[in-house]
């Protein structure tokens, strides 16, 4: 693992948790209808994707259990379709895929810091 790694990891961890409260309880139709919720998911679901493709191939091959490139790639999508964005697929990968990853990403978190305990 690289040194930067957790450092990526946490970050992507901050910005899921911040999707996954905002957009709790909320249904697609008042997501669709309020454009600040949508501008901050985007937002902080593209921050998401920045650190996951900041992450090294060594951490990301032994933790396959994320969808690494499905991450980097709605970022891609998010950053670089100038408008085009389907927001009921920004919901989606809001309200079903950030819970996921946020447990996924906490668990990835605890191994690292728990080995570094353990090396010490």
């Amino acid at each position: 693992m690289k040194e930067k790694d957790l450092e990526h990891l946490r970050l992507m961890l901050d910005f899921a948790k911040r999707v996954e409260r905002r957009i709790l309880g909320i249904s697609i139709d008042e997501f669709l209808k309020n454009e600040d919720l949508q501008d901050m998911t985007l937002y902080a679901i593209g921050q998401v994707g920045e650190n996951a493709s900041a992450i090294s191939d060594i951490t990301k091959d032994k933790h396959p259990e994320v969808f690494w490139g499905a991450v980097v790639g709605i970022r891609n999508r998010v950053f670089h379709s100038y408008g085009a964005v389907d927001m009921s697929i920004v919901y989606e990968a809001a309200a079903d895929h950030m819970p996921v990853l946020v447990k996924q990403i906490t668990n990835i978190i605890n191994a690292i810091t728990k080995n570094k305990l353990d090396s010490i």
